[in-house]
């Protein structure tokens, strides 16, 4: 799905699907994915080493499938998401922001890139642009582009509302149950009483401003509790843990000697 066909379909109360490609890291793997079951993919880049080039290079092949690409930054850093827009991201997902300043300017650098420095400032603060005919030009270029902002810790839930409210648009609200949970004091307690109610408070304040909400989720059970709490921007999975969940089960039945030709992908390569 492109860009702007996923921006409207969220903005419409749908829901998206996606996963987060995390040991993929070129073109030629990223060419395998299918837009028939994935409407956008996260890149990761805060805990995954890419180069610019090699965003660049996913990219174009997630475009040329017709796969909306968001590319998980290392923090939030304006200076960052302008150049990973620049290598060709159609949104910038900023992890673990707790300040309002530096959200702001990420993203003031995802939806104006390329205006920067004291123009930029002005256009954040003040809503005022060198010109109407820059305004048109970034304003047309930021139909297509995508701002997620990652929600991982206690303060950043507390200030949530009022980090909503310091920007004109955000796209989706990003969770990582990790750090989450981490900053909680229950480390990876996802079955937790605190960390659903936590989620609901995250789903309740974001879609009171109709922004959608990513938890990213590995396995199935935790994916479809977060549909069930009413998370619209989905996102299941990695590439490496479906990679390895597939291993395990065609292995399994092949050591067992079962074979089921009904589950078989419709490609015939070997790679």
């Amino acid at each position: 799905m492109d860009p702007i066909n996923l921006k409207n379909t969220l903005k419409q109360g749908g829901k998206v699907y996606g996963t987060m490609l995390w040991g993929i890291d070129s073109a030629r793997l990223t060419s395998f994915l299918d837009s028939e079951f994935l409407d956008y993919a996260i890149i990761e880049a805060e805990h995954a080493p890419r180069t610019l080039y090699q965003i660049n290079s996913m990219t174009t092949a997630l475009r040329s499938k017709n796969i909306t690409s968001i590319v998980r930054i290392t923090s939030p850093n304006p200076e960052i998401a302008g150049a990973t827009i620049d290598a060709g991201a159609d949104g910038i997902l900023v992890p673990y922001c707790e300040d309002i300043e530096e959200l702001k300017l990420s993203f003031g650098r995802t939806y104006f890139n390329p205006l920067k420095g004291k123009y930029l400032k002005k256009v954040l603060d003040s809503g005022e642009f060198p010109s109407k005919k820059s305004e048109d030009y970034l304003r047309e270029k930021s139909k297509s582009r995508l701002f997620i902002l990652g929600i991982e810790s206690v303060p950043a839930v507390d200030n949530l509302e009022n980090m909503i409210n310091s920007v004109e648009n955000i796209d989706g609200i990003f969770v990582g149950p990790n750090d989450l949970t981490t900053s909680m004091g229950i480390p990876d307690e996802r079955t937790s009483k605190e960390y659903e109610d936590i989620l609901k408070k995250i789903i309740e304040t974001s879609e009171k401003y109709s922004i959608p909400v990513m938890i990213h989720h590995a396995n199935m059970k935790e994916s479809e509790f977060s549909l069930k709490l009413g998370s619209r921007f989905v996102l299941h999975g990695s590439d490496v843990s479906l990679l390895g969940q597939k291993i395990s089960e065609d292995f399994s039945n092949l050591r067992k000697g079962i074979i089921n030709n009904k589950n078989e992908s419709a490609t015939d390569k070997p790679y």
